[in-house]
């Protein structure tokens, strides 16, 4: 009989209860490798995050990341979410109001800086494996997004007043920790009417160079020049290793930041604040969950904060 393991339930980026993007947390030394993908799937998850000892000089914790199609090196909400969760499971020494995990990831050592006064509460990551590895589309490739995101070709594209003229930003492939596809709309009303078909995703995530997912983000107020105020965007994300719609996405916030500091629209310490979900369950009677992502880039590093609440926690034990 396999030995209980310990899990705690979070939701990662909820701002309110029970909003944000649900997390398991599982310790994974007692569980089979072959259990470890089944199990995410079983959970119906985005994604479940798996803890063991770590193996590398400098972590305290070394942590998986599965999706429902397979394990990744890097996903933000499961990073944020596991250093919570192993400072609230006592794994981890909590050190109020501020303790910094370092887990092992498959891209290497990730700091996470958890804060908190009586408990954890709100958590930051931050790396430096980020890149421009291409230039923004403009061919006749951005006919594979239209069918993908329910958009029209003239609207897949967002339209910026300047002092020289209009300024058009382009869909652009950014790697903030992963390949993905930054797909800027005209307005925030695009992006409430936007009807994703999963299985046209899917082919254009493959044809465009993304590996983890496409973000479409409309600007919620013109883009300000004062460093001091955050820029504000209404973004939803879609991707084939998701077939339901994600509610929070780390690793597309920290792309998000990367490409709009890239295109002059960020500034370095300046706050990007991301409103993203679903405007709808799976029928129109139920809410989407909603969550909020606040990211920031220097072009050299890029950094992700939300808030991390407890939902459930108890004991493990896989009877198959």
């Amino acid at each position: 009989m396999q030995k209980p393991v310990p899990f705690l339930w979070v939701d990662v980026f909820a701002e309110v209860p029970f909003g944000g993007n649900p997390l398991a947390v599982l310790e994974g030394s007692e569980l089979a490798e072959e259990s470890l993908l089944p199990l995410t799937r079983e959970l119906s998850l985005s994604e479940s995050a798996f803890y063991y000892p770590p193996t590398l000089p400098g972590a305290d914790a070394k942590v998986r990341i599965f999706t429902l199609a397979k394990e990744v090196p890097f996903a933000g909400h499961p990073t944020l979410g596991a250093a919570v969760a192993l400072l609230l499971l006592g794994k981890l020494k909590w050190t109020p109001p501020q303790t910094t995990v370092h887990l092992q990831l498959g891209i290497g050592i990730v700091p996470v800086i958890v804060t908190g006064e009586e408990i954890p509460e709100r958590a930051r990551l931050w790396h430096t494996r980020i890149g421009i590895p291409s230039s923004e589309i403009t061919d006749d490739r951005l006919a594979w997004l239209p069918p993908a995101l329910g958009l029209s070709r003239k609207q897949l594209c967002a339209r910026l007043p300047g002092p020289h003229g209009e300024r058009i930003l382009y869909p652009q492939v950014v790697n903030g920790g992963a390949l993905q596809l930054m797909v800027p709309v005209d307005s925030p009303d695009d992006i409430e009417q936007m009807e994703a078909s999963y299985r046209d995703v899917v082919t254009a995530e493959r044809a465009l160079g993304a590996e983890l997912g496409i973000l479409a983000f409309a600007f919620s107020e013109p883009p300000t020049k004062d460093p001091t105020l955050p820029l504000r965007v209404r973004a939803r994300f879609f991707a084939h290793d998701a077939p339901r719609e994600d509610p929070a996405t780390g690793s597309a916030a920290a792309a998000l930041s990367l490409y709009l500091h890239h295109h002059g629209l960020l500034a370095a310490g300046q706050a990007l604040e991301i409103n993203q979900g679903p405007p709808h369950g799976i029928t129109e009677e139920i809410p989407g969950r909603r969550s909020i992502l606040r990211a920031f880039c220097d072009g050299k590093k890029v950094e992700v904060e939300g808030r991390v609440r407890e939902v459930l926690r108890g004991e493990m034990k896989l009877l198959i």
